[in-house]
């Protein structure tokens, strides 16, 4: 009796293997976040660039301030020197601004009040750009427009 059970039992064994279900592939991994298309700057940076542009106002025209934190980085210069029609001491300047691959110029005139506090008499920020440095030959990509002024 066991001799025949035993064919039965082999054969409902395997038919159970059989339909057993092959494991579920695991889920997908998630989709990268989208690459940010602006710069966005924490108090911390804004504070390091105002210690640039105070270091700046006693440097010579053309001498770069560096000023980083942990996540940008950038540099202000006077671009030159003058006066306005008040004959007020004014000097433009250049900035960069550099987060992650995302990187940003802008220029201003800035004219000296006579309580000695600085006045942006004008302002104008150039599109951002991304560069991914990492790729040989890469070059760089607007990927916005330039803000109206």
């Amino acid at each position: 009796m066991i001799r025949r059970a035993l064919p039965l039992l082999a054969s409902l064994a395997l038919a159970a293997c059989a339909a057993q279900k092959a494991p579920d592939a695991p889920p997908p991994a998630p989709a990268a976040p989208p690459e940010p298309t602006s710069i966005s700057l924490t108090q911390q940076e804004r504070d390091a660039i105002a210690a640039a542009l105070k270091d700046m106002g006693a440097k010579p025209v053309d001498t770069p301030v560096a000023w980083a934190t942990p996540a940008a980085s950038g540099s202000v210069k006077v671009l030159r020197d003058g006066f306005d029609i008040q004959n007020r001491p004014c000097r433009e300047f250049h900035s960069l601004v550099v987060q992650g691959k995302l990187y940003q110029h802008s220029t201003a005139f800035l004219c000296r009040q006579p309580d000695g506090a600085w006045e942006v008499v004008q302002a104008r920020e150039y599109p951002t750009y991304r560069h991914d440095k990492s790729v040989p030959g890469s070059r760089p990509t607007p990927v916005s427009a330039a803000p109206a002024s």
